[in-house]
């Protein structure tokens, strides 16, 4: 539902994907005119399953598509990881509040039918190749080039629209990606369960519950490859690399029996965007375009939405440029935490070495009271966070008639 609003503005989004659309739905519930560019002709994301943590879950029942997500996605109740020692290294139990996986198409196709039905309007086949501002006002340079009260750039992490308007800096790719693909299983014991394995810092094996298809539950795999021996694992035997697979995780056979060929697989890449601020007058940036990282923490997309509620939020206190400055404010400090961590935490699972030390303290970590609370605590549930940055009355007026 909209909200009744006399200070209605015109905004354009570059990007549709999680962050570019959760923004479009929450500044069109405002009541503001949305307009979403995106360079490619249609909405087709590629990509396997994606974690959404609690508070992720959280933002979208506030975003207002809570029921569709749900119906979408499936449980993650534990996140499990175990080295080749048999070692529990990570238990992170979803007691309190429940996570989810979900594939990136079906999270694409909840957000956009939201969006769609508030009134936004997409434009495909629009790349976007500069911002530029002009005193209150900021004009979007695409093929169906536009003017705004305000620009949000949603447009993930390799854009360089940050940088050309001198928000961030160029982002950096890490050395490491991961093989992805996705199967389903008729009998799988985790069933909500998100479980890796490691052995030394080289090989990380990972499955999460994506979604049930047809009694069947869908399973993301990943694996940990340099970028740069992506070349050589598709000139490797497939049967040499699912032996490897079977010594690390002998009970994935369910999984590991379905690989025939490499061109199932495809190679994800990370990227490091840090941003010296997320606004500068009628021009923001939201999303991984602001601050992507290494995948270790799985808050990609939960901080995407959290950025997009918070940014709305602003808005409708503020208005255009002021309103933005607000969002800055409100979320630079704690997203470069989150990235600070999650590139602490790459050289103890993508990296070339043995891994003992990552083995042996991980593993007594866990023995210490109150490690796992905090391991919780550092990616599921930072309560007084998320009420900081996305405060209650930003929900009630998102939900407001």
């Amino acid at each position: 539902m909209m909200m009744p609003n006399s200070n209605l503005l015109s905004i354009g989004i570059v990007g549709a994907g999680t962050a570019g659309l959760a923004s479009a739905i929450a500044l069109a519930r405002l009541g503001h005119a949305v307009t979403v560019f995106e360079k490619h002709p249609s909405l087709s994301p590629l990509g396997a399953g994606l974690l959404i943590q609690p508070q992720g879950v959280a933002a979208l029942d506030a975003l207002g598509v809570g029921a569709a997500f749900h119906a979408a996605s499936v449980p993650v109740t534990r996140l499990l990881g175990t080295c080749h020692r048999n070692w529990t290294l990570v238990d992170i139990p979803y007691d309190e509040h429940e996570a989810r996986g979900v594939s990136r198409a079906a999270l694409a196709q909840v957000l956009l039918e939201a969006a769609l039905a508030l009134g936004v309007r997409i434009r495909y086949g629009c790349p976007v190749e500069t911002v530029t501002v002009e005193g209150e006002r900021a004009t979007v340079h695409a093929p169906c080039a536009a003017g705004f009260d305000l620009v949000v750039m949603a447009d993930g992490a390799a854009s360089t629209l940050p940088a050309q308007v001198g928000l961030s800096v160029a982002s950096t790719v890490y050395q490491w990606g991961a093989l992805w693909a996705m199967f389903d299983v008729a009998d799988w014991d985790g069933q909500a369960l998100l479980e890796q394995r490691y052995e030394t810092t080289r090989k990380m094996f990972g499955l999460m519950p994506t979604a049930r298809v047809d009694g069947k539950l869908r399973l993301s795999m990943f694996w940990s490859l340099p970028c740069a021996d992506y070349a050589a694992w598709q000139a490797r035997p497939i049967e040499e690399w699912k032996d490897e697979l079977r010594a690390l995780w002998p009970q994935a056979a369910p999984v590991i029996d379905q690989i025939e060929r490499h061109d199932q697989f495809a190679l994800a890449t990370y990227r490091h965007a840090r941003a010296r601020r997320l606004a500068g007058g009628p021009v923001c940036v939201i999303g991984d375009a602001a601050h992507s990282m290494s995948p270790q923490l799985g808050l990609g997309s939960t901080l995407a939405v959290q950025d997009a509620l918070a940014l709305a939020n602003a808005v409708r206190l503020h208005g255009a440029a002021a309103g933005a400055a607000a969002y800055s404010k409100a979320r630079l400090c704690a997203v470069r935490n989150y990235q600070m961590l999650s590139k602490a935490l790459t050289p103890c699972f993508q990296a070339d070495g043995n891994g003992l030390w990552r083995d042996l303290m991980f593993a007594a970590g866990l023995k210490l009271p109150g490690v796992q609370r905090l391991m919780y605590r550092s990616i599921a549930a930072p309560a007084r966070a998320v009420k900081k940055q996305i405060p209650p009355d930003a929900v009630e007026a998102l939900r407001r008639d």
